[in-house]
């Protein structure tokens, strides 16, 4: 057995769970938490997985209570993100102000913007974080924004973000941002099962949707990482693996597992495309494998 290294977190990113008539759920919200705290290292709360485009600014602040409660401030990165810098600035306030030590911001998105618009952004939220660390969210796809490692870790060093949450095509770029930044810079890749890829490329560790609702797998795995355990990876592997299989990437799918495990409903706030009737049907078999 190899000799152990620093362990990788995992972080799982919530979704916003709502009651039949789409209405945020504060108790199920409440369950599925405080249900994570000592299974995972943080939550990442009101992000993509968190549909934080439909949610109002009220309830993102409420939704961040609910995470603080359960995991309190050094185990939380709250997304304050939003298209208007005004909203994300408010958003940052109240997070702060709630007691949120841990900031993500995703660059503005819908209109078209340049580099200076995005410093503009960004340095609009960390002078309202009060010392907090200040992440950026880098999702090209979703937001029509490109990143680059350079550009990056220039705006980073000016502002003073901490490090950033690189989603869909950037997460493939990790390499070139670990290289680019201080060695300090906390990087997370929101790439679910490939924590071994992203560990080994320097990174702090993963941001997965799919932890959210079994996270056993994913702590397995870092666990088996950080003490260089191959066969205890291929295992644990194996079990990411097997959720991604059933659950796959969309939110539809996390909120019915967590659904059939009691837990809010699998009511949407956004339009998504629904379940097939055979995800349903692989999505139940797991959830009675892994809960039976």
């Amino acid at each position: 057995m190899a000799s152990s290294t620093r362990r990788a977190d995992v972080l799982a990113a919530t979704p916003t769970l709502l009651d039949a008539d789409g209405e945020l759920d504060a108790r199920a919200n409440k369950a599925l938490l405080s249900g994570l705290a000592g299974r995972v290292d943080a939550v990442f709360v009101a992000g993509t997985t968190g549909e934080f485009p439909g949610l109002g600014l009220p309830e993102r602040s409420r939704l961040l209570g609910i995470a603080l409660d359960a995991f309190g401030p050094e185990q939380v990165v709250v997304h304050v993100g939003a298209a208007a810098t005004r909203d994300a600035v408010a958003l940052a306030r109240d997070a702060v102000a709630a007691g949120a030590r841990r900031l993500a911001v995703i660059t503005p998105y819908f209109l078209a913007v340049d580099a200076t618009a995005v410093s503009r952004h960004f340095s609009a939220v960390a002078e309202v974080a009060d010392g907090a660390r200040v992440y950026g969210y880098l999702f090209p796809e979703r937001t029509g924004v490109p990143a680059d490692a350079a550009g990056f870790a220039a705006l980073a060093a000016e502002i003073g973000l901490a490090g950033a949450k690189l989603s869909g095509s950037v997460a493939d770029r990790l390499p070139d941002f670990v290289a680019a930044l201080p060695e300090d810079a906390v990087l997370w890749a929101g790439a679910d099962t490939e924590l071994p890829a992203v560990a080994r490329a320097g990174g702090r560790g993963v941001v997965a949707s799919l932890a959210s609702v079994f996270p056993e797998p994913f702590a397995a795995l870092a666990d088996a990482l950080a003490a260089g355990d191959a066969e205890a990876e291929r295992a644990a592997q194996a079990g990411a693996d097997e959720v991604k299989a059933a659950l796959g990437g969309g939110i539809a799918g996390l909120k019915y597992a967590l659904e059939l495990m009691g837990v809010g409903t699998a009511t949407m706030r956004m339009p998504t495309p629904g379940l097939t009737a055979e995800t349903r049907e692989s999505i139940a078999r797991l959830v009675a494998r892994r809960t039976g």
